[in-house]
């Protein structure tokens, strides 16, 4: 009986010590880890790391640092960040349309025709991202790009 209390709590320990080093991870390493990469360049999209027995999800979002309001970017930047999350979940359904315009225009007996194009692209998902946390909100080095990236342990 006495061993298996001893197990037992030697078990809780583990488990919270391995929490916690994924906090530390995830607050130290993860986060410099993100900075350096995005910050020279910035790319959207979703990518999972592994450091020390610990899983992360990461979606990141960019939007142009044109404006001078904060909030405004972190909103798009964040929206961004979690669609990209919700496309890697729940797929993405894309169609496309093609419009062609031909048009014949005749000025003293000379004929000219003209084509113009037009690519209707449609992407659609649907979904509900919920408990990511912010990771890091920062402007790329030549500050053109605002990123923002949230996480999730795996």
């Amino acid at each position: 009986m006495k061993n298996i209390f001893i197990l037992i709590t030697l078990s809780f320990y583990i488990q919270v010590y391995s929490q916690d080093k994924c906090e530390i991870v995830k607050s130290t390493t993860l986060k410099d880890y993100a900075t350096k990469k995005y910050s020279s360049n910035p790319i959207e999209g979703t990518e999972i790391i592994k450091i020390d027995n610990c899983k992360f999800l990461l979606g990141i979002g960019i939007t142009s640092a044109r404006s001078n309001n904060l909030s405004i970017m972190n909103r798009i930047a964040s929206v961004k960040a979690r669609r990209q999350v919700l496309q890697l979940y729940n797929g993405v359904e894309v169609t496309s349309s093609t419009e062609i315009d031909v048009e014949q225009t005749t000025i003293n007996d000379s004929t000219s025709l003209s084509e113009y194009f037009k690519d209707y692209i449609a992407e659609t998902s649907s979904g509900f991202v919920s408990g990511m946390e912010t990771l890091a909100a920062f402007k790329s080095l030549d500050k053109s790009n605002y990123i923002y990236i949230i996480i999730e342990k795996l």
